[in-house]
């Protein structure tokens, strides 16, 4: 704060500061030399000249606040000028304030250097002075920092979503595109992907897995597509066992491991006919859990006819023995094993023989027969 023009103390304060004013480019000098030691701006992340530049206007506007003098308009924006600077160029938050700390013991050494020795009294009582400006300073870089990088975040995350979009409305992506798309999401753009796809109703599900998966710093894309919510993931996992782990809990499809960007749309488009054909699924569930529901739902105007050819014979028979019957073909085709089918419906065996037996009599299928057993497990699929 200023003080009074004929405070003896305050103007040898400011006669102090003076001298360390007067030979400002040793702070440049000495604040370059220290900040080099930081990570980034050793290796040259900030130029070496908008360093010096910074640090020349940095050390003016300091030394006028710690003077209690004006700080002319061009001195105004230094310090959130220099937050937003930093963070387009991508240094990390942490280092930006340890180099900007740095201020304080290149300001105070400086200080220190140039008392004399009757003017310690003065260093002692402004030492807070001091202090309080830089931390000040710091602050607004910090903020302006901050607010620089979520926008930038939010620009990031409006591009990929673009670009992930483009790639997930097309069937034949363009290299270029998918080059692109590899640089916004920080992929290589033959890594091995993870793609899944829920409902609107399990994204928020799906949403925390990809949080999960995410914490161990992999690339991680969660992407509304209108009818569903799209995970793509970096996938290092193989398929089965790691990919019911990774999305433990949450109902969704997924596609094929796609090989690549330029896999995704197709990985996608098969994960969320899964979803479309599964109901009642607790878990993921990938394309060997589904290749029947997902046959039935292809086969589209055929498949009625299917089910009247196959399952027709079925019609006359009362409600409850064609419900019997089904029971024994569906357990069947699933055990393969008459006896373990007679304990899952609780009957004797020779009851489930007679049961399919009937069965073959009333639809000309034997569903202990391979091939029969397929048509019929289709034609039962598209009944669903």
């Amino acid at each position: 704060m200023p003080q009074p023009r004929d405070d003896p103390a305050a103007a040898r304060w400011t006669a102090l500061v003076g001298r360390l004013r007067a030979d400002a480019d040793a702070l440049v000098t000495e604040f370059v030399d220290r900040v080099r030691a930081i990570g980034p701006y050793g290796r040259g992340v900030v130029p070496h000249e908008v360093l010096e530049a910074d640090a020349d206007r940095t050390f003016d506007y300091l030394l006028r606040r710690v003077a209690g003098q004006p700080v002319p308009e061009r001195l105004i924006d230094i310090g959130p000028s220099i937050g937003r600077d930093r963070a387009r160029r991508g240094v990390p938050l942490n280092d930006l304030l340890t180099a900007v700390r740095l201020d304080f013991r290149v300001l105070w050494a400086g200080l220190v250097e140039r008392a004399e020795p009757a003017e310690e009294p003065l260093l002692v009582a402004h030492v807070e002075d001091v202090w309080a400006a830089v931390e000040d300073y710091t602050t607004q870089i910090q903020v302006s920092y901050q607010a620089e990088a979520a926008l930038l975040a939010r620009e990031r995350q409006g591009e990929r979503t673009m670009l992930v979009a483009s790639l997930l409305a097309g069937r034949d992506p363009d290299p270029d595109e998918v080059k692109r798309l590899a640089v916004a999401l920080d992929v290589d753009v033959d890594a091995d992907l993870l793609v899944a796809a829920a409902t609107a109703a399990a994204g928020p599900g799906l949403r925390r897995a990809a949080d999960r998966l995410g914490a161990d710093g992999r690339m991680v894309h969660v992407q509304t597509t209108g009818r569903h919510v799209v995970l793509i993931a970096r996938w290092e996992g193989g398929t089965g066992a790691p990919v019911r782990a990774a999305l433990a809990g949450v109902p969704c499809g997924v596609g094929p491991l796609a090989h690549g960007l330029a896999d995704v749309p197709h990985s996608a488009r098969i994960a969320g006919e899964i979803v479309d054909v599964s109901t009642g699924t607790a878990g993921p569930r990938e394309l060997t859990d589904a290749w029947l529901p997902l046959a039935a739902a292809r086969l589209t105007d055929t498949a009625a006819e299917l089910v009247r050819s196959e399952l027709g014979g079925l019609a006359e028979v009362p409600h409850r023995e064609r419900e019997r019957l089904l029971a024994a073909v569906r357990a069947y085709a699933t055990t393969g094993s008459v006896a373990q089918v007679a304990a899952r419906l609780y009957c004797h065996r020779n009851t489930v023989l007679n049961r399919l037996r009937r069965f073959a009599e009333l639809t000309g299928r034997d569903v202990t027969v391979p091939t029969d057993a397929a048509v019929v497990l289709l034609a039962l699929e598209c009944l669903r």
